[in-house]
């Protein structure tokens, strides 16, 4: 694309591993980076299988993409991060939808994970080649949620956002009262923090889309486009899903919002 708008279909740049392999039931949400003059994909595999793990491609043009040998490069440290389903939980473990980034000279990468005690929390990992991975114990994130979908941090000025996906319904009774959350609602929601690290706090009630907007997109991502930033999504549609068009976003000390 060169608008967000009008999209041309490339084709399908990664497949399922064989039964049983650690992406050997589905390869999904991830997210691309650019590092030491190749392209480097972070790739979610076996979401919602017994052993979920984190998996790199690598490609030179952003077509044509390899899963490298060392996969998978992380799964669940239980020495930091919950490797037991909770009760009320969804059926599966939490160690998805990563997130790559830079800082220092190394690479990074947030997942969707559990603290031991059962809020949702970021899982994180450090790298300086892409292929061997360090997981660490989680940044400091408000424990409000039982799950933190597709999570991203950014930098605005002297304030980093963490904007992620969620159910209204897997928040805190507290929360969920103090702000009269809707029931059953998947959306976006943002922290704001002091650094990559935390600790990220909940300003409001954290929501980015209003609930009257027209679109109602999940599992969103930000992208900026000429300097800008803007959300796109999924939506969910008995005809058809699809993604949004570009959701022009604004940060403020409330959080990431749509523009009005």
């Amino acid at each position: 694309s060169s608008d967000l708008i009008h999209w041309e279909k490339a084709g399908i740049i990664l497949t399922r591993g064989i039964p049983d392999s650690y992406d050997g039931i589905c390869p999904a949400t991830g997210s691309v980076l650019h590092f030491n003059d190749k392209y480097w994909l972070a790739y979610t595999g076996n979401w919602n299988g017994p052993i979920p793990t984190v998996a790199i491609a690598q490609s030179d043009d952003l077509f044509n993409w390899k899963k490298i040998p060392e996969n998978p490069v992380t799964r669940i440290d239980e020495r930091f991060y919950a490797g037991t389903i909770f009760p009320g939980d969804r059926n599966w473990l939490h160690w998805r939808d990563p997130f790559l980034f830079t800082d220092r000279g190394k690479v990074f990468h947030y997942v969707c994970a559990k603290r031991k005690d059962g809020w949702g929390t970021l899982g994180y990992a450090e790298t300086t080649d892409m292929r061997h991975w360090k997981v660490l114990p989680p940044p400091e994130v408000e424990p409000v949620v039982a799950e933190l979908e597709c999570p991203q941090v950014y930098k605005y000025e002297n304030k980093y956002y963490l904007v992620f996906s969620s159910c209204t319904d897997l928040f805190s009774k507290f929360i969920q009262q103090k702000y009269q959350f809707p029931k059953n609602r998947w959306t976006c929601f943002s922290m704001v923090g002091e650094s990559i690290y935390g600790p990220f706090k909940m300003i409001g009630d954290g929501v980015v889309i209003p609930y009257d907007y027209p679109v109602q997109p999940y599992a969103c991502q930000v992208v900026f486009f000429h300097q800008k930033p803007f959300l796109m999504g999924t939506v969910w549609n008995d005809l058809q899903d699809f993604v949004t068009d570009p959701i022009p976003l604004q940060f403020s000390e409330f959080g990431l919002k749509v523009q009005e």
